[in-house]
């Protein structure tokens, strides 16, 4: 079997390509990683395959790398349409069924090379089961008629071949990669494995369940998600399609209100270190904490150079500067007042980051300190 070059679709690259760059393997594989992320779940695989069928066509001769390098100079400056125009006409001038519009996937055989076959495992004895496969017929039901106790629906996916026909098949794992659509925009994408066609039998109750608690409320312009299915087979995917999935909005997770209550949570956890400071309750102040430079309760406490020199706190103001899912800044103004009486008022920034579900302090940032009275 032909040794094929695979490319990994991601969502962030180091340079933003709109042409091939062609002028080394790294920027080969880099360009069309950005290329591809601008590109439909179905053209991110037919590019791969594009790319696959002018290797075979376009370049000849035994030593693979030379041929790696024809393909970089042959497509570099391309973009994507002249990428999918010039492995169309190969298709056609070759009399092979693809185009980069068709949910149907190349034949294995388009690459085999002479005599050159691999002798069959037992997972490509097990893939001969769905062969004749070309598509996902996708269904689906809700997990419960009673609305009070419905909470999802189950995806019923069945493999077919082109005429419709249910294609079966046992102990086969294949991984489907799910997309959810609300309003033109892909709001969520899960991935879920399944190794019998029992999971496309709506009557056998075996479908992927999908709970509505999956879905961010704040997300969802309206109550139903279209939903996009990709199945990796051996070497050729299969796709499925799924209009005007019911949502109860209800049953949503609403993470606008649980970040509300993270960052409370984080609030609280700087006022009370800073109480407890002032209460020389080190013992709970210092399990706020996760910061280096307070590397043990002792030296934390220290009357000499830790918190044991303050004699009293007094919170004047806090509030949140920025925060993310694992990390948040807290700008607090306070007063100390050590054991001569002297008072001194604090500008700092509280660094937080969330471990254990908890959010800690990992630093502080001084931003002003200046000698004053203890306000009241």
């Amino acid at each position: 079997m032909l040794l094929i070059f695979s490319c990994l679709v991601v969502f962030s690259c180091s340079k933003e390509y709109k042409t091939i760059d062609g002028t080394s393997k790294d920027t080969f594989e880099e360009s069309v990683k950005s290329i591809s992320s601008k590109l439909t779940i179905l053209q991110q695989d037919k590019i791969q395959e594009a790319i696959k069928l002018i290797y075979k066509y376009k370049t000849s001769g035994s030593d693979e790398k030379k041929r790696w390098t024809d393909v970089y100079t042959l497509l570099n400056g391309k973009n994507a349409e002249q990428v999918f125009d010039l492995a169309e006409e190969i298709a056609k001038a070759n009399k092979i069924a693809w185009s980069s519009t068709s949910m149907n996937t190349l034949n294995d055989s388009v690459f085999l090379i002479d005599d050159n076959i691999e002798p069959i495992t037992q997972a490509d004895e097990k893939l001969k089961q769905i062969d004749a496969a070309t598509k996902i017929a996708l269904r689906f039901a809700l997990i419960s008629p009673n609305p009070e106790t419905n909470n999802g629906f189950y995806l019923f996916p069945e493999l077919t071949d082109d005429e419709g026909k249910t294609i079966i098949f046992k102990d086969l794992p294949l991984t489907a990669s799910i997309s959810f659509i609300n309003n033109g925009t892909t709001i969520y994408m899960v991935k879920r494995t399944f190794s019998s066609s029992d999971v496309g039998n709506v009557s056998l109750k075996k479908g992927l369940l999908i709970p509505y608690n999956l879905f961010d409320k704040g997300k969802l312009a309206g109550a139903n998600v279209d939903v996009d299915m990709k199945i990796n087979a051996g070497d050729k995917y299969l796709y499925g399609k799924l209009n005007s999935v019911p949502i109860d909005l209800s049953k949503t997770k609403d993470t606008s209100a649980e970040q509300q209550l993270s960052i409370q949570k984080g609030l609280d956890n700087v006022k009370t270190f800073i109480q407890d400071v002032g209460n020389k309750n080190y013992a709970k102040a210092f399990s706020l904490t996760k910061n280096p430079k307070w590397e043990s309760e002792e030296k934390f406490a220290s009357t000499s150079t830790g918190f044991g020199t303050i004699y009293a706190t007094n919170l004047l103001s806090s509030s949140v500067i920025s925060s993310s899912s694992d990390k948040m800044t807290i700008g607090v103004t306070y007063q100390i007042k050590d054991k001569n009486d002297k008072v001194k008022t604090l500008k700092q920034n509280f660094i937080l980051k969330k471990i254990s579900n908890n959010w800690l302090i990992t630093d502080t940032e001084a931003k002003e300190a200046k000698d004053d009275t203890w306000k009241n």
